[in-house]
């Protein structure tokens, strides 16, 4: 179980820090951008990771129930929405807000719906501590919401600061991209099936439990994510974004945010594998809260709270009450 916390840990730094890559992409429009994170992160890199580590895992899916498939690719769809929600939100109110709310409504139908789904249920104690590490978990996301109306009503009331007129939108579409990364991981668990089938066979849990992934992303989450871009494209005829003069970090930065975006992914599903039977609950609670905590660490470092004293203040009180539902939620698993 130690193993388990400790890869989802570095899976949390990951996922906390692959939102830098959609902060500046210039010289691309976000739908240049998007079109090579799509194909790299959604769909080449965990079919390739999956096949290195599970060779002809294809079987496996073909084997699952077609019901199965058909909701986790729904699932997929729902959250690949959800992500150009959430990479707009960036661009629009920064990774500490777009992230913190995204986690707090992604976190807790994203784990009690599996709860429910796996039909695996705690004991009472073990439950009880769960629901409460899930709501000191909420409180410090409603904190660091706070921090962050706290700023754009700093912004507003100082005419020598630039005041953004996205700041409603990006609130939004945060919150909306909180439901599709709950339905991520519900797809997830209906996907598993599959991951099962893989074990039965006699391949290594933590491999297999890759295959998930695929399902979900490589069907409706890259559909979604894909068509929409392109649409985009040819919509601002910005096709010409590809081989602008200076691209070619542009290139680079959406490359490496695609490979740390599933690498994140990639190692809470192996986390959730060493966690035991709860581990798409407990993990996705503690995989999100580490991963708002580490972009918080990066919006500091970035400078989206300079000159914003209160709310910065105010930011960090949040973060430290995420730390202790961390804690908490650990506490609880070691009860189950």
């Amino acid at each position: 179980m130690l193993a388990g916390f400790i890869v989802l840990m570095i899976a949390c730094m990951f996922q906390g820090s692959f939102g830098l890559g959609m902060k500046n992409y210039r010289p691309f429009s976000w739908e240049a951008f998007w079109v090579i994170f799509s194909i790299i992160g959604i769909l080449i890199i965990p079919i390739v990771w999956t096949w290195i580590e599970v060779p002809g895992f294809y079987q496996y899916i073909a084997a699952t129930p077609p019901w199965i498939l058909a909701i986790a690719a729904a699932c997929g769809f729902l959250w690949g929405v959800s992500a150009i929600w959430y990479g707009k939100g960036i661009d629009c109110i920064g990774m500490s807000l777009t992230v913190g709310i995204n986690t707090g409504v992604g976190c807790s139908l994203g784990s009690l719906i599996p709860l429910f789904i796996l039909g695996n249920m705690p004991s009472s104690h073990s439950l009880a501590w769960l629901l409460v590490g899930m709501a000191v978990m909420i409180l410090g996301v409603g904190i660091i919401t706070r921090a962050g109306i706290l700023k754009d009503k700093e912004s507003r009331q100082d005419a020598s600061r630039i005041r953004n007129p996205k700041f409603v939108s990006g609130l939004v579409m945060a919150l909306a991209s909180g439901f599709g990364t709950a339905a991520m991981n519900i797809g997830y668990t209906y996907a598993s099936r599959a991951s099962s089938l893989a074990v039965e066979d006699g391949i290594n849990p933590v491999s297999a439990s890759l295959i998930a992934y695929v399902i979900v992303f490589a069907s409706g989450g890259f559909v979604s994510n894909l068509g929409y871009a392109l649409w985009m494209l040819n919509k601002n005829n910005t096709f010409s974004d590809f081989s602008r003069r200076g691209s070619s970090f542009a290139w680079f930065k959406a490359l490496l945010t695609g490979g740390i975006w599933f690498a994140a992914l990639g190692l809470y599903a192996k986390s959730t594998a060493l966690l035991g039977d709860l581990g798409p609950v407990i993990g996705w609670i503690a995989f999100l809260s580490g991963a708002l905590i580490i972009s918080n660490a990066w919006g500091l470092k970035t400078g989206e709270w300079q000159g914003y004293e209160r709310p910065k203040r105010v930011m960090l009180l949040g973060n430290a009450v995420l730390v202790l539902s961390v804690v908490i939620v650990g506490y609880a698993n070691g009860l189950s």
